[in-house]
């Protein structure tokens, strides 16, 4: 347990918060913001179809509420918080969003629906405005998310996610620094997310980072109304880090190089639509496959080896359950046997009959993966794979840092790509004109007198 007092880092962020304008945002970071911000409307595109998604944006219609506030894609508005609820659902759904992969877990779903919900419901709000309060959001979540060391229990998106999004909210109402302090405590009464969902393969695990979102917008919007929240939620006796993480956290990284280093510069954007805790195990994949065309009946054995949360969580033997969708998100066994047989891993590899492609299925049941123990448990960045033919042949690649990590980054041309693809994939009538549209209104979003008009940019 930390012998920092309970008013150290809580006083640190609110502070930071409270004092962040857009002066204070590098430009790295501002330019960063934007191709976050595509990157995630892109891939609702394709996950309002998803599982679960259509259910979820049916009630929020059928529930509705003072209507200021856009349902993407449905072409009417509702209450902030249900708007983001149902937005953030579609963002994570296909889990193609962006990750912090030293936290495993993923900022802009949290943060985003709630930006656009507040951002509509009392615009206009400038893009300034808008950038700045993603920003700070986003360093919410990260830095929380740095003090843990442990593997997962909760799941940190949606813990930490509720904090970011709570932060955002309150930077869009314009709420000193009182009420920033209140919407923290007050979200702090709503924080959730634990990880049975996602070892289960259950929808819900997609809706956590939503839930994250929704209660942040309302936490904020109570603060601004006079309700006040806990003050030590994060260091006191049943704060966060001592109720939800038992005590086992550093607070210097929450603080270390606040205000100077922007961690929303570190997110990741992903190139395969499934858990982060699979990519680099499908880079590895995807360099040993010119090696393996044509050869998957000759493959004996491939084996993983990874952190001990990567093989706990996505290296168990594949299993189709009720939903095959999660599943196949969840698990190194099929990602890396589509990688081989198919060239690539895209959305409709998690399609259900892509699931069930008996050759995938044979060999993913060849697929063992085990944890290396010189690996750091929570590490999802290492991953090594050993290719055992019939003959006696061996392949190896080792994967450092996956694609899409800054230290490996996609570049402004392959998120453009990636884009246009979800909204191919999506059905959406979205015509090249109005995608080309929202790409320059997005690069120009620091000029913008409304940033809210993104919602409308994409209805059909």
């Amino acid at each position: 347990m930390s012998d920092q007092s309970g008013a150290g880092l809580t006083e640190a962020l609110i502070d930071f918060c409270a004092d962040t304008g857009w002066d204070q945002v590098p430009a790295e970071a501002r330019e960063y913001s934007k191709l976050l911000i595509m990157d995630t409307l892109g891939v609702a595109l394709p996950g309002r179809l998803a599982p679960g998604c259509p259910a979820v944006a049916g009630l929020a219609a059928r529930w509705g509420g003072e209507p200021l506030s856009s349902l993407l894609f449905a072409g009417r508005k509702i209450s902030p918080p249900l708007a983001a609820l149902a937005n953030g659902t579609m963002m994570h759904a296909l889990d193609f969003d962006d990750t912090l992969d030293a936290s495993a877990l993923h900022c802009m779903v949290s943060v985003l629906p709630a930006a656009l919900a507040v951002a509509e419901a009392e615009g206009p709000i400038d893009g300034r405005r808008f950038i700045t309060a993603i920003a700070a959001g986003v360093e919410v979540i990260c830095r929380l998310s740095l003090a843990i060391s442990t593997p997962l229990s909760w799941i940190r998106t949606a813990t930490c996610g509720s904090f970011g999004a709570a932060t955002t909210a309150a930077k869009l109402l314009d709420l000193d620094k009182d009420g920033l302090a209140n919407a923290l405590g007050v979200v702090y009464a709503m924080t959730s997310g634990n990880a049975q969902g996602l070892v289960e393969g259950r929808l819900v695990k997609r809706m956590q980072p939503a839930f994250a979102a929704r209660a942040g917008v309302e936490a904020a919007y109570l603060a601004q109304a006079g309700i006040t929240g806990s003050r030590e939620f994060l260091e006191g006796p049943y704060g966060f880090y001592n109720l939800y993480e038992k005590g086992l956290y550093d607070p210097a990284p929450v603080v270390e190089g606040l205000g100077s280093r922007f961690m929303i510069n570190e997110l990741s954007l992903k190139p395969y639509p499934c858990c982060r805790m699979t990519h680099s195990a499908i880079d590895a994949a995807l360099d040993l496959r010119p090696g393996l065309e044509g050869r998957a009946e000759e493959i004996a054995t491939i084996a993983v080896s990874a952190s001990s949360m990567v093989a706990e969580m996505v290296g168990k033997p594949l299993v189709i359950g009720d939903n095959p969708q999660v599943d196949a998100q969840f698990s190194i066994p099929y990602t890396v046997s589509a990688a081989i047989l198919r060239g690539d891993v895209f959305l409709g590899d998690f399609e259900v009959e892509a699931i069930n492609d008996p050759a995938v299925l044979e060999l993913a049941a060849k697929v063992k993966v085990t944890a290396d123990p010189l690996v750091p448990a929570k590490d999802l960045m290492c991953a090594a794979m050993v290719v055992e033919l019939a003959d006696g042949g061996r392949l190896e690649s080792l994967v450092e840092v996956p694609l899409g990590n800054p230290a490996k980054p996609m570049d402004l041309e392959r998120c453009k790509e990636k884009f246009a693809k979800c909204l191919a994939y999506s059905g959406l009538g979205l015509s090249a004109a109005q995608s080309e549209a929202l790409m320059e209104f997005i690069a120009s979003l620091d000029q913008a007198a409304d940033a809210g008009a993104m919602a409308a940019m994409l209805e059909a």
